[in-house]
């Protein structure tokens, strides 16, 4: 079965919850105020068997259309970049990354489980950090890396635009944060002078 016709499959379901389904990208997207949330697939075909994998993002559109204008990125990234992006089995261990199918009668089973956990939890997660404030703390409370796993660059452009944006009051500290860790990383010279650009911008925000 082509991924295209295992999205379909869960697009009723969805539709309940409010998300619909774009055409274009096979995602299916939930308008929020402060942006979107997103469920989308990846779809590994081997020659015996198949996997499937479910991730969620939230994007925040206001930190994407800030960060996107100094960082390096393609002409269209920025109206596809997410914020914040987790697969399944990092919301619930118990859950694997990625389900094996390996014949069409599987499927059915493997949207019954998919369905189940957001229901019991998926759509919680998605709800709870589409609150700025949830958002912002995950990003940037005790600078957990392992919370979030994303490309440092934009990790910590994200963090310190949602702190200038959703908690002002610990804005310098995290500035000063996450510029001593891309010091310590030794990031290109482009990379830095992206990144302060950033903070420069921020700053007289």
């Amino acid at each position: 079965m082509e991924i295209k016709e295992m999205i379909s499959l869960h697009e009723d379901f969805l539709e309940d919850f409010g998300f619909s389904l774009d055409q274009e990208i096979f995602h299916f997207i939930k308008k929020i105020p402060q942006g979107k949330q997103i469920i989308f697939f990846h779809h590994t075909q081997q020659p015996e068997v198949s996997y499937l994998e479910y991730h969620l993002g939230i994007r925040f559109d206001i930190v994407e259309v800030i960060i996107n204008q100094f960082l390096p990125s393609s002409g269209d990234y920025q109206d596809r970049s997410i914020t914040l992006v987790e697969t399944v089995d990092s919301i619930n261990k118990s859950i694997p990354r990625r389900f094996l199918v390996e014949n069409e009668l599987e499927i059915n089973a493997v949207i019954k489980e998919a369905e189940h956990f957001l229901v019991k939890e998926g759509f919680k997660w998605l709800d709870e950090y589409s609150n700025p404030l949830n958002m912002e703390r995950l990003f940037n409370d005790a600078a957990d890396f392992s919370k979030v796993s994303q490309n440092f660059t934009y990790r910590s452009a994200r963090g310190v635009t949602l702190s200038k944006l959703y908690n002002p009051a610990e804005y310098q500290n995290v500035k000063t944060f996450y510029l001593e860790k891309l010091e310590e990383k030794q990031e290109t010279p482009f990379t830095l002078a992206s990144f302060l650009n950033l903070l420069d911008y921020l700053d007289n925000l």
